[in-house]
């Protein structure tokens, strides 16, 4: 099973506050009663669910109403009542503690939990730094940013990332022959 990153889609305004994810972005107001139309930011969809809470301009608030169609949803808010104050909300990130991070299965890891983190390869010499995490398709790949080198991409998957020490912040890796530049090609048998 290959390691996967679970996504937080890029916020295109701003951060969440420190102990707090950020899982949706306002985009505008819909209709008149105070309903906002929200760009999810978590793979986890069900955070919206009527009676759930989520935090927006750092007030908590309970989620009344909910309909999520793909990367968006339409919610109401307990006391957002009118179309003014959903306005006010424009661009504002809803929010949820770290103390609600979703669990995850075994290899699922959430991306600042990769991000940063230094790499080893199997002898303990450091390569680098995951500078960030690509998700294009069928496994994720780790950017490890090296020092007067360059960017080295590692795929995320068991043959190449050999361990990962979360309270460390260390990830394990053997790297492939020929996939570093800097490094040699594998020797090839010629004998055919």
């Amino acid at each position: 099973m290959p390691l996967r990153a679970v996504k937080q889609r890029r916020q295109r305004t701003r951060s969440a506050r420190d102990g707090f994810r950020a899982v949706g972005l306002v985009s505008k107001p819909r209709g008149l009663r105070g309903e906002i139309k929200i760009q999810l930011l978590t793979d986890f969809p069900e955070r919206f669910d009527v009676g759930a809470t989520v935090f927006i301009d750092g007030v908590q608030r309970a989620i009344l109403a909910s309909q999520v169609d793909g990367a968006t949803a339409h919610l109401r808010l307990e006391g957002i009542d009118g179309r003014n104050e959903a306005e006010a909300l424009r661009d504002a990130l809803l929010e949820v503690s770290d103390d609600d991070r979703a669990a995850l299965a075994e290899g699922e890891y959430y991306l600042d939990e990769i991000e940063g983190c230094t790499v080893r390869d199997e002898d303990g010499a450091e390569i680098g730094t995951v500078r960030e995490v690509l998700q294009p398709g069928a496994n994720d790949v780790y950017v490890v940013a090296r020092q007067d080198r360059a960017d080295l991409l590692l795929p995320a998957i068991p043959d190449v990332v050999i361990e990962v020490r979360q309270t460390e912040r260390v990830l394990v890796v053997r790297v492939p022959p020929g996939l570093d530049t800097d490094q040699p090609p594998a020797p090839t048998d010629s004998s055919d």
